[in-house]
């Protein structure tokens, strides 16, 4: 993977440097991928949309991304990036899109650091209950809906400023389960909804 130093434009994250490339495809749909920094907090943020992940070379990306957070010690903030609604429908596309998906699936599974999802707008409220497979947190920015706001893993940022301290409590409170427990949630999620 290459690497460019980018500030990155977009609150809350205050410096960046992104990470791209695959030896069989290119950069991808995804609108940042690498290191990003909320405050003095490092995390691997990958910022995308429904159309992300359209291809087996971005799965890999995503893959890579998820396995240099684990060697690193990282959390990771997928951004917009529906993983689940996108897997159920590239998965029928190609074989090579399939095996890059489930690889990317048991990774994201079994990382023993925190996965936070960010969702903004309404229109993305739809995704936020499947991705419960993978996160140990949710922020909605700018969320109307009422239905998540009791909810301990799910937090409500309203304005700009309120991202920040949002995915930063997130971050803390994940932080303080062990790492075989975040693993243990995430199987039990994936069965549970496999059984529905």
């Amino acid at each position: 993977m290459s690497s460019n130093t980018a500030k990155y434009p977009q609150p809350p994250f205050t410096q960046a440097i992104e990470l791209y490339g695959d030896r069989a495809g290119s950069k991808g749909t995804f609108k940042f991928a690498g290191f990003a920094w909320i405050q003095c907090t490092k995390v691997i943020l990958i910022q995308g949309d429904a159309h992300s992940l359209s291809s087996a070379a971005e799965w890999r990306c995503l893959l890579r991304l998820t396995a240099l957070a684990h060697r690193l010690k990282k959390p990771i903030v997928l951004w917009d990036l529906p993983v689940t609604h996108i897997a159920a429908i590239q998965r029928r596309t190609s074989l090579a899109c399939a095996e890059a998906i489930q690889k990317t699936e048991l990774e994201l599974l079994k990382l023993p650091h925190p996965i936070i999802t960010v969702f903004e707008g309404a229109d993305n409220v739809d995704h936020t209950a499947p991705e419960l497979i993978w996160n140990d947190g949710r922020v909605l920015i700018a969320a109307s809906d009422a239905q998540f706001s009791e909810a301990k893993k799910v937090k409500i940022a309203q304005c700009p400023t309120d991202i920040a301290p949002a995915i930063l409590e997130l971050l803390c409170q994940a932080e303080t389960v062990p790492a075989t427990e975040l693993i243990k949630n995430r199987r039990e999620s994936l069965r549970r909804r496999c059984n529905v």
